[in-house]
């Protein structure tokens, strides 16, 4: 295909440190297909959220290659074949088993990773392939309709933090798991969202019956309207009678993950199944009502996908009657050092960690693309490193990180200073009354720090609201936050946006 020398060249001088690194492990895992990363000895070094669901594995990290995949004979393991020639394998179709009983067929890219020229290790990109597809979309098939057995890994307990902003959005999920209203979650890639949909879901009255999650970015569009709303013998070639995900979902959850990537021609179909509580089978005329509650989730802002044309306006109004705005890890940095201890006593179980104040202060200090679960990462790479007296310190740290963070701290973040001081003349200028007393910090009257904090705080966002004309969408952007953090803050300092 035209793509594959490209797909070459990109990957010909890649190591296995670089794909490792906390901000590409964020990407993998957010990726909507399988990705795996072994190193130069066949050891697993990584595997993302999706390929563990096509294989049926839960702990695959630091266990050989061969303990994972029945062989009949190792050499036809494509990624040892791709570790020993050192060369690229594209589109190879393979049926394989896993040690745990796992029986699946996928397309795989194998690319081989190098160090200075040295074989490092192979990256392997999987998508799924034949009839037993529905059964490798991450499903946790009941053994019945109503069975007791838990369909979610998590729970409101696992959402960890005290900061107000998402102290509220988990009470407005945990009041709006006990109806039957449509969820949709959105924010940045890594904050947790389908953490907040397997929470809901167990805390709802539908917690014994099925919770199905499915990629709509994984699928391709060609199979999706079959996948959710099933086939009926006869359809197309080796069609054959099969229930879709909203069936195997009924009286349950289905939670539609990366709703933004659904075919708009898709979601005037899905729209009219909300409306009417009813699936037709591709094939059929028979109309099945289904009793199911829908969670959908978006990596960008609703607004912006509606607005952009990705998303139709209809179908966002049915979904979003209850909305969740999940805040980044940025907008909520004093819960950093309570999600370090939790990832610490998860890794490492009962056994004592401790975290030097200098690396506990760069966890502070970094920006967080990758939000929290990019500090999982960052956090289980350095108990992987740390010394003999069990502490992280800076020699634990990951060395990307380090390198991120530094890049991080160079280069200024939100508005110029420049901007902000010509918007601060301009202010102090045209306006002889301030919003705010500055001179109750000027004439050495006793103040607490988190005042004179919400002073500053609330004279930046007025400076920036004034740039934008009170846009806050854009001023959010400018700041580096969201608009529903920048809302949230304007509402806790008592700004007066109605001004601008």
């Amino acid at each position: 295909m035209a793509h594959d020398s490209t797909l070459r060249r990109r990957f010909a001088s890649v190591s296995r440190e670089s794909v490792l690194n906390p901000s590409m492990l964020a990407i993998w895992d957010g990726m909507g297909i399988g990705v795996a990363v072994v190193d130069a000895e066949g050891i697993c070094r990584y595997m993302n959220p999706i390929q563990q669901r096509i294989d049926g594995f839960d702990q695959v990290i630091g266990k050989h290659i061969t303990n994972l995949y029945v062989p009949h004979d190792i050499k036809c393991i494509p990624t040892i074949e791709c570790l020993q020639k050192g060369k690229p394998i594209l589109r190879r179709v393979y049926t394989y088993k896993t040690t745990n009983n796992f029986m699946t067929r996928t397309v795989t890219d194998f690319f081989a990773l190098f160090d200075s020229g040295v074989k490092d290790g192979v990256i392997a990109f999987t998508s799924w392939l034949g009839e037993d597809i529905l059964g490798k979309l991450g499903i946790r098939k009941s053994e019945g309709r109503g069975c007791n057995k838990p369909q979610t890994l998590y729970s409101f307990n696992d959402l960890v933090g005290k900061d107000q902003a998402l102290v509220a959005v988990i009470e407005a999920a945990r009041a709006a798991a006990h109806s039957s209203s449509p969820i949709m979650i959105w924010g940045e890639s890594g904050t947790g969202k389908e953490v907040f949909a397997q929470a809901i879901h167990a805390a709802s009255n539908r917690a014994a019956f099925p919770f199905v999650p499915v990629n709509c970015a994984a699928i391709p569009e060609t199979l999706l309207e079959s996948i959710l709303f099933g086939t009926t013998k006869g359809t197309y070639t080796d069609a054959s009678d099969k229930p879709g995900l909203f069936e195997e979902a009924n009286h349950g959850t289905i939670l539609l993950d990366e709703l933004n990537s659904m075919p708009l021609g898709l979601q005037a179909k899905l729209l009219r199944v909300l409306q009417e509580k009813r699936v037709r089978r591709l094939g059929s005329h028979e109309e099945i009502p289904v009793d199911v509650r829908i969670i959908s989730i978006l990596n960008q802002h609703p607004l912006e996908a509606v607005q952009s044309g990705v998303l139709r306006r209809d179908f966002f109004y049915r979904l979003a009657v209850v909305s969740l705005a999940v805040p980044p890890l940025r907008e909520r940095r004093e819960d950093i050092p309570l999600l370090v201890k939790s990832v610490v006593a998860n890794t490492e179980g009962g056994n004592p960690v401790s975290i030097s104040g200098e690396a506990m202060r760069m966890f502070m200090e970094y920006h967080w693309p990758g939000n929290v679960r990019e500090l999982e990462h960052v956090i289980e790479g350095s108990l992987a490193m740390m010394n003999e007296e069990r502490s992280i310190d800076l020699n634990s740290l990951p060395k990307h990180f380090l390198e991120f963070y530094q890049k991080d701290r160079n280069e200024p973040a939100g508005v110029p200073v420049a901007q902000l001081a010509e918007a601060a003349s301009i202010i102090e200028s045209e306006h002889k009354e301030s919003y705010y007393d500055y001179s109750v910090i000027q004439r050495g009257t006793v103040v607490s720090l988190k005042e004179c904090m919400n002073v500053y705080e609330s004279s930046c966002i007025n400076n920036v609201l004034r740039i934008t004309g009170g846009n806050v969408a854009k001023a959010a952007r400018m700041m580096h936050l969201t608009p529903a953090g920048l809302r949230y803050r304007i509402k806790m300092l008592k700004i007066d946006d109605s001004f601008y």
